[in-house]
């Protein structure tokens, strides 16, 4: 779930920067240089290396809550098992040929290996997502240096990872302590499977953090912005 948002909000945030790049940039010429280009290709790569770091800390904080609270709150109950068949006697005094009993299908409990993999693929992820985003911020600082920060393609990157996360975190983290909080307080129902938290909770407890440090750095810039010039008469 939190792969499909995150990656669906990136895209449509990257269609709607590129957009008003253009507009703005439209009155003066667009700059379609090589470097203009690729400071919009870097801004653009090192926002998926903070999506890709978001979802390997989700994967990490499932295995974690997992271990803390058990996999029954993350990953849901047992899945039901089947009731054994059971047929008939034969009455009394009559001879029968009593009908074949199938054997019983047992479901596998996959929650222990469920947690394995969310491990797994959060460490993957974080790496990964860690290593993309410093290559491409160290190709900005030595591309552009200091003086980027206060461009507008700069505070545009900081506004779509703030609307990003902050989106993220609101559509997961409620959810996700609804869910954790019912599955802890409501009394079970045992022919009702009931789900886990792990998805909802994991993926907004990742995008908090992640949309605290954007909106920070949002008020940063606002503070280190140069004044704007008046306007004449």
């Amino acid at each position: 779930m939190l792969v499909g948002v995150l990656t669906a909000l990136g895209v449509l945030g990257a269609i709607g920067l590129l957009v008003v790049l253009f507009l703005q940039r439209a009155r003066d010429g667009m700059d379609l240089s090589l470097g203009g280009l690729l400071r919009v290709y870097l801004y653009l790569a090192s926002l998926a290396g903070v999506i890709a770091i978001a979802i390997g800390l989700a994967g990490i904080i499932s295995f974690v809550l997992a271990a803390a609270f058990g996999v029954d709150v993350i990953y849901g109950g047992q899945p039901p098992q089947p009731v054994p068949f059971t047929v008939a006697p034969c009455p009394p005094n009559v001879a029968c040929t009593p009908a074949p009993v199938p054997p019983p299908v047992f479901l596998k409990d996959n929650r222990i290996q469920q947690q394995t993999q969310d491990l797994v693929r959060g460490i993957t992820f974080v790496i990964f997502g860690g290593v993309f985003w410093g290559a491409h911020w160290w190709a900005r600082r030595a591309l552009a240096g200091i003086a980027d920060r206060v461009s507008g393609l700069h505070r545009a990157y900081l506004i779509l990872g703030t609307a990003i996360f902050g989106i993220a975190t609101i559509a997961f983290l409620p959810m996700g302590i609804y869910q954790a909080l019912s599955f802890a307080i409501v009394p079970p129902d045992q022919f009702t499977f009931r789900p886990g938290a792990g998805e909802a909770l994991s993926g907004g407890l990742a995008a908090l953090p992640l949309w605290l440090g954007y909106l920070w750095l949002v008020q940063r810039a606002l503070r280190t912005a140069p004044p704007s010039s008046p306007t004449a008469a």
